[in-house]
């Protein structure tokens, strides 16, 4: 965003890291999906709109949706992201408004642009979509398991 005008759109994928314990849902590393758009007339329900789209796109047209009030540093307002697939809601990331601060930050006026980012977690959505209910199976390199796929 330093380096362009608006309208920005960015889709990207990288590795994360936090100091999670391991668990059949949570892992220390993960990859993550990761959107932003930033443009003029950007509202929340650009960002529901995208991530439905998304969602029946990957796991089908009886997704389903919600969003649930959080706090992440560069967004406000901030929102986990539960997808509902066959009968059972499960988080797969966060949301929100881009914070006026950090359109600010880069030089964008805020009172002219908004904007909405988002990341999801790419581990529990291929579990979701494959019915592994252990992270840690996907790490483990046992080539049983990971000849399934």
């Amino acid at each position: 965003m330093e380096n362009q005008p608006p309208p920005v759109r960015i889709i990207s994928l990288g590795r994360v890291y936090r100091p999670d314990e391991a668990d059949p849902t949570h892992f220390p590393m993960f990859h993550q999906m990761e959107g932003l758009w930033v443009d003029r007339n950007v509202h929340m329900g650009h960002l529901k709109s995208v991530l439905r789209a998304f969602a029946e796109a990957y796991l089908g047209k009886e997704v389903d949706i919600r969003f649930r009030p959080s706090f992440f540093p560069f967004t406000e307002p901030s929102v986990e992201v539960d997808f509902q697939w066959n009968g059972q809601w499960i988080e797969f990331g966060g949301a929100g408004m881009v914070d006026p601060q950090v359109l600010t930050a880069v030089g964008y006026d805020p009172d002219k642009v908004g904007g909405f980012a988002f990341g999801l977690g790419v581990e529990r959505l291929c579990m979701r979509r494959h019915g592994v209910t252990d992270i840690r199976d996907l790490y483990r390199n046992d080539l049983r398991f990971l000849r399934q796929f």
